[in-house]
Order: structure tokens, then C-alpha cells, then sequence
């Protein structure tokens, strides 16, 4: 496993989301002290089923992840940031430059650590 400046997300291993803030025009998702904001609107998958921020249910699909536990946090560069969750659901955010709307995909806040992408 990776030390926490290589994947500063490990931090979140254990943790469970503990709430989903839909703000304006992007998503904060909490876990128990910490703040992932997703400029570049996450993707989830449940099973076999994936929703995008268009999708019948995504709102559903987002806030039915609260009180999961994450087994896995990750960056794959230029690729996602992926949240695994103890029930092999995922929550992505793209980092693929074509999916960027701001400047910034995804801004994490734990403490006095800021790592944007």
C-alpha cells in the first residue's frame, strides 16, 4: 500500500461517507471529517449498474451510499478518483481532461491538507 502523500485518499479507508451535499452546479461528499468536492460530477456504480449525473436514480444511487464503509481510495492519474466501498460499490470522478467543466475535477479537504486535481 501506498504512503499518504502518494495517495493522500487513503485516509479514507474505514471511513464511512457520511453525507452528500448537492451544491449549485457540483457534489461534496463527506466522510467523518473530511470533504471530497467533485467540480466534475461523479459516476456510481452499483453491481452492474452505472449512474451518471443524467441518470433516472442518480440522486438516489449517491445518498443510498451514506453509511458505507470505503475499502479502497484511490487516484488513477489522469484517469478517475474511485471510492470502493465495503459492498464493491464505486463512486468515480473523472480526471480525463475532456470531463473537466472547471478548471479544477475534484478538491479533497482533510484537516489542513488540500489536494486539488
Amino acid at each position: 500500500m501506498s504512503n499518504q502523500t502518494d495517495n493522500p485518499l487513503q485516509v479514507l479507508e474505514g471511513r464511512q461517507l457520511s453525507s452528500v451535499e448537492f451544491v449549485h452546479d457540483y457534489i461534496q461528499l463527506h466522510f467523518e471529517g473530511a470533504t471530497l468536492s467533485a467540480m466534475t460530477l461523479p459516476r456510481v456504480c452499483i453491481l452492474d449498474k452505472t449512474f451518471e449525473s443524467e441518470s433516472l436514480g442518480y440522486r438516489d444511487a449517491l445518498c443510498e451510499r451514506i453509511g458505507q464503509r470505503i475499502s479502497h481510495a484511490l487516484t488513477i492519474p489522469e484517469n478517475e478518483i474511485r471510492i470502493v466501498f465495503n459492498d464493491r460499490s464505486t463512486i468515480s470522478i473523472s480526471l480525463a481532461s475532456k470531463d473537466y467543466r472547471t478548471p479544477e475535477a475534484a478538491v479533497f479537504h482533510n484537516g489542513d491538507q488540500i489536494v486539488v486535481w
